[in-house]
């Protein structure tokens, strides 16, 4: 069986049309990694004197600034990291009283002010909501609104402050970014699977041998199970090592129950960030088995590379051009 595995693998990675859409692949994986590794917000930063960091350098400082506030994010911390921020960047301080937008190339920890700081209207927004029998919960003794206006009593620890761009990223830019085009290079592959035995009328020998049929099936279905785990795997680890080496591995064991950003969304998964990467992994491996599955159903079915590869691109995109197509209502009801 091993040996037959082998043989399908070897067939899979001479195939023209898998090589082509694997080096595709590594294209896609290099323009998303300039996003989401590279070349984002977390990679350019300004420093109180107006001086531009880029790259590895904006990621120290961003680092460093985060740890600065590293602990229990309370309404002290807030207040702490504003009067702090009001003193460095006296300028973007006065735009986000004003209500401007914030400047991205700001300290991501600084960012996050933006929620607490109370716009200059303050006063007749609270007058406009008693007005319409309204309330709005009142600033803190800092002038800050409060963390606990953001509704994340739910959380069982208190919030942490931290830093978590690089993990936040990298879960954006593999689990969000990288796990369509993957997908697409299974369906790809794995059209060949079946359909190729037929195409090339080596169907009628594998059936003429006494266990050839079975086999040959298990085979088949094993490879596609080898082809989209080393598939997964290894873009995963080509991740692993760009973000390591441009970020370093801060923060690995901040919980993301108690991490700012992901508490607003309603995360209530107990984990660190990275269990929560290797859950990631996890769901897209477990989406390409099911994605290779089924077009290895389809190739058996249709009997042509290209007939499989149209059907099951057609199977997956249903649900998307649905989506598109029909009301809102509609689909929820």
């Amino acid at each position: 069986m091993i040996r037959m595995i082998k043989f399908e693998l070897k067939k899979l990675f001479s195939n023209s049309i898998v090589i082509g859409s694997l080096a595709v692949l590594l294209l896609v994986c290099f323009f998303i990694l300039q996003a989401c590794c590279f070349n984002n917000s977390a990679t350019s930063t300004v420093l109180p004197d107006g001086t531009q960091l880029s790259g590895r350098q904006a990621i120290i400082y961003n680092q460093t600034i985060a740890e600065k506030y590293a602990g229990d994010f309370t309404d002290d911390t807030i207040a702490k990291m504003v009067t702090d921020f009001s003193k460095d960047y006296p300028n973007e301080y006065s735009q986000m009283v004003e209500g401007d937008i914030a400047n991205s190339a700001l300290p991501s920890t600084y960012l996050y002010l933006t929620m607490f700081i109370p716009p200059a209207n303050y006063d007749e927004i609270v007058q406009d909501a008693i007005a319409h029998g309204s309330s709005i919960p009142p600033l803190t003794n800092a002038g800050l609104v409060s963390i606990e206006d953001y509704g994340t009593a739910y959380v069982d620890k208190p919030l942490q402050c931290g830093y978590n761009d690089s993990w936040a990223y990298f879960f954006t830019g593999f689990c969000g970014a990288i796990a369509f085009p993957v997908l697409i290079v299974l369906v790809i592959a794995i059209s060949t699977v079946f359909s190729g035995e037929y195409s090339s009328k080596m169907d009628a020998l594998i059936l003429t041998t006494r266990y050839g049929k079975n086999r040959e099936i298990i085979a088949k279905l094993l490879t596609s199970t080898v082809f989209t785990t080393m598939l997964v795997v290894g873009v995963f680890i080509l991740y692993c090592i760009a973000f390591g080496v441009h970020y370093g591995l801060l923060g690995w064991n901040a919980d993301i129950q108690t991490n700012l950003g992901l508490s607003l969304l309603g995360v209530e998964i107990p984990m660190n960030n990275l269990q929560l990467i290797f859950f990631g992994l996890m769901i897209v491996w477990l989406a390409g088995i099911f994605t290779a599955a089924i077009t290895a159903m389809i190739s058996a079915i249709t009997k042509s590379p290209f007939s499989s590869l149209i059907v099951a691109f057609a199977v997956f995109m249903a649900p998307w051009i649905l989506r598109q197509i029909l009301p809102e209502n509609t689909l929820r009801d």
